[in-house]
């Protein structure tokens, strides 16, 4: 399966994360020769907006200023880039902005500050059923090299876009994939021996996968197999190997996502978002496909 990455859609408010995601969006377009598209939003319905032209002018103004840094910042990298300022609240604006082929880039500040795009609901809704691959970027992120990308090699790696993604971006930074098959450990608590060592099995297997199709497209790869808690297993992986991005896949969208089907061995939203909130390094989320935003 090849993926190919049509925009590159940055989501900003102009706030310091927002630039640090800038950083690796811009990196993202230049290295997969994709134009970047810039979105912010008013936090203003359109139908607020046009009772109280006021607010809407002060926020529309600052909108205006955010995307413009950063197609300013596009233009000295030789990037190509367009930006787009609507009326409405941030998550929606977004989704409505992006489409089928883009990668979304947003910030990611924590569990505090006032970012339209960066905090709460917001980060929750988009990334909790992402529209498309969504790269969260911590605002603690270095500028981008990424010469180690881990990826979650569970279920969704070979039917979905993560794998494949992660192939990507290693094949165009030219970085070492180190995929982690994961044995849930609920499984091997309560199951027979002849059970784990199937389990094991089909995680060598996942795992075995995911090399040989790195190795078709010419990525270098490493990749170990562990029995543990999933989330808590990537976060490990991710410094033992000192990845720079990390990819997972997600199988579901809106509230089945929050389910946790293990014997189909597929990351959940409940293993994403740990990831997301932990991770020191930006994180990929990559819905399948067939949940993935069709325009």
């Amino acid at each position: 399966m090849t993926v190919t990455v049509e925009r590159v859609v940055l989501a900003t408010d102009g706030s310091e994360p927002a630039r640090t995601a800038a950083t690796h969006a811009l990196f993202l377009a230049r290295v997969l020769d994709a134009p970047l598209h810039v979105v912010s939003a008013t936090g203003t319905s359109p139908a607020a907006a046009a009772e109280t032209a006021e607010p809407s002018v002060s926020a529309a103004f600052e909108a205006e200023e955010a995307v413009s840094a950063v197609v300013r910042r596009a233009l000295l990298a030789d990037v190509r880039a367009t930006s787009e300022v609507a009326d409405g609240p941030a998550a929606a604006v977004v989704e409505r902005a992006v489409g089928e082929g883009d990668l979304l880039v947003i910030g990611r500040r924590g569990q505090t500050g006032s970012g339209r795009f960066l905090v709460g609901s917001v980060a929750e809704r988009l990334l909790g059923a992402p529209p498309v691959p969504t790269l969260a970027v911590p605002a603690a992120a270095t500028d981008p090299e990424y010469r180690t990308v881990a990826l979650l090699a569970d279920g969704e790696s070979s039917s979905g876009s993560a794998a494949p993604l992660a192939r990507r971006i290693a094949a165009a930074t030219r970085a070492t994939l180190q995929p982690l098959s994961i044995v849930d450990g609920r499984d091997a608590a309560v199951g027979s021996r002849e059970t784990l060592r199937a389990l094991e099995a089909e995680a060598r297997a996942r795992l075995n996968d995911v090399v040989a199709a790195a190795a078709r497209d010419a990525v270098e790869s490493g990749g170990t197999v562990r029995i543990g808690e999933p989330a808590a297993e990537l976060l490990a992986h991710v410094e033992r190997v000192g990845a720079d991005v990390v990819v997972v896949g997600v199988e579901r969208s809106g509230r089945e996502i929050r389910r946790f089907r293990r014997t189909e061995h597929c990351a959940d939203g409940v293993v994403a978002s740990r990831v997301v909130r932990h991770a020191g390094v930006p994180v990929l989320v990559a819905p399948s496909v067939r949940d993935s935003v069709k325009r």
